[in-house]
């Protein structure tokens, strides 16, 4: 797959109502996980994600709690209707961009602090 077509895929993708953007990504990652989980040849030298250091387990658990600001919340999803209706302006169009992206680096910090809990209780466990 090219990057352009990538970059078609994510800017269609964001374009979607928040729910079908959310049932997007965790069908998204289900099969992710289950390809994962099929014994196929893959690198194994690096893993999925990295593991984020210097934090404490708490510090850890509020990363992998947090949430987009009310405000910003509210915001994205104004622009999502309007987006919806076909009524945004150039500006609001790069402005939903912005938090989209936003959202996208909270799901990845999220991600890397629930792997990084992982890996600590997988260490406590052995």
């Amino acid at each position: 797959m090219s990057v352009a077509t990538l970059q078609k895929i994510l800017r269609d993708a964001r374009r979607l109502p928040l729910n079908s953007q959310t049932e997007l990504a965790e069908t998204l990652l289900r099969e992710a996980n289950s390809s994962l989980a099929k014994p196929k040849i893959r690198n194994t030298s690096k893993p999925p994600l990295e593991i984020l250091s210097g934090m404490s387990i708490s510090e850890l658990e509020t990363l992998a709690d947090a949430v987009l600001a009310p405000g910003r919340q509210r915001r994205l999803h104004s622009l999502l209707r309007k987006n919806q209706m076909r009524e945004l302006s150039e500006n609001e169009e790069k402005e939903l961009n912005g938090v989209l992206e936003e959202v996208d680096r909270i799901a990845l910090l999220k991600a890397k602090a629930m792997y990084t809990l992982s890996t600590f209780k997988q260490k406590e466990g052995k």
